[in-house]
């Protein structure tokens, strides 16, 4: 398994942990506003270097006692088939373990959780499910997000669901939909749009949302969850 790049240390990408982030290659999604390019766009992918995963093992093994977890993002890791072997690996290193997801392979996802391969998720859940084709290169995924927002709210794992705020595909109604389909769930973030080095060239010359419009929609949610914060 290679990977298209290795954090070596992030306060961020884990709640509460000192962690390295590794980035899987490929993803089944086509989101505009995407940050990784070089994960996503096939052309780009041919040229960005690689990291084997005993090379991401061998740098976990030094890190013993130093750092408490690995974060795996993307791309979309669950398209890797060898993706469960290769946490079973970091696990026997005694590393916690976080899995970035769009939540596209509700299967996998479930399999790792039954078996204890993850401690916390996080689940991007681009926007209502009436506007998913927006992301998702025409192809129907609403039944595996559906399920996998079962899975991981039904769950004992730590996990967080979270949205971008897209300035050209979302508005406030979005927003509030998307907040009665996870109600209720651990933790729910909102994402401010960042315009610098996107999948589609167009959105680095778009804005944000603006802080009030944010701040009203944060208003009008946050009570539906335990957590729910702007990031």
């Amino acid at each position: 398994m290679f990977f298209g790049g290795l954090q070596k240390t992030t306060l961020l990408d884990y709640p509460g942990k000192v962690a390295a982030t590794v980035f899987t290659l490929g993803c089944n999604f086509y989101c505009p506003f995407c940050h990784n390019p070089e994960l996503v766009n096939p052309v780009l992918i041919k040229k960005q270097s690689k990291i084997s995963d005993q090379q991401v093992l061998d740098f976990l093994k030094e890190r013993q006692g130093l750092l408490e977890a690995l974060v795996i993002t993307g791309g979309e890791p669950t398209l890797h088939f060898q993706l469960k072997d290769f946490i079973s690996k970091v696990k026997k290193l005694n590393f916690l373990v976080k899995l970035d997801t769009n939540g596209s392979n509700s299967q996998i996802l479930e399999d790792l959780i039954t078996n204890k391969l993850v401690d916390y998720v996080a689940m991007d859940i681009k926007s209502p499910l009436k506007k998913y084709y927006l992301f998702t290169k025409g192809i129907d995924y609403t039944s595996e997000i559906k399920k996998s927002i079962e899975i991981l709210m039904n769950s004992n794992i730590g996990y967080e669901f979270r949205t971008t705020l897209d300035p050209l595909n979302l508005n406030e109604e979005d927003i509030l939909e998307i907040s009665e389909m996870i109600k209720g769930a651990k933790a729910y973030y909102l994402q401010e749009f960042k315009n610098f080095k996107t999948l589609d060239n167009k959105y680095q010359k778009v804005n944000s949302w603006p802080e009030e419009k944010t701040q009203k929609v944060l208003e009008k949610i946050k009570n539906k969850f335990s957590i729910c914060e702007i990031r």
